[in-house]
């Protein structure tokens, strides 16, 4: 298990305090540096989003799982007019 200390370098402009205490005790809790704990999820994130580009919705579900591509369609429509009635309201 990862040593975990209490005085962290880790600075991350916009993350409030609360939040960023939560983060670290999140780490904490796994036996990660808060530093280590980010770059694993950054990691995972970049991991995800290419798999995400280069597999199709059944390869990345497995065998014996259908995917509805009209419902999987509509799903991302309605996405699509939510954030962009999301970010038109934020302007």
């Amino acid at each position: 298990m990862a040593s975990t200390t209490t005085n962290t370098s880790l600075q991350l402009k916009g993350l409030g305090r609360q939040k960023m205490s939560a983060l670290t005790n999140r780490a904490k809790r796994l036996g990660m540096t808060p530093e280590g704990y980010v770059k694993q999820l950054v990691e995972e994130d970049l991991a995800i989003a290419q798999e995400a580009r280069t597999k199709t919705f059944a390869e990345i579900l497995g065998p014996g799982t259908e995917v509805d591509e009209a419902e999987v369609d509509r799903l991302v429509e309605l996405a699509k007019t939510q954030h962009h009635k999301a970010s038109t309201r934020r302007r």
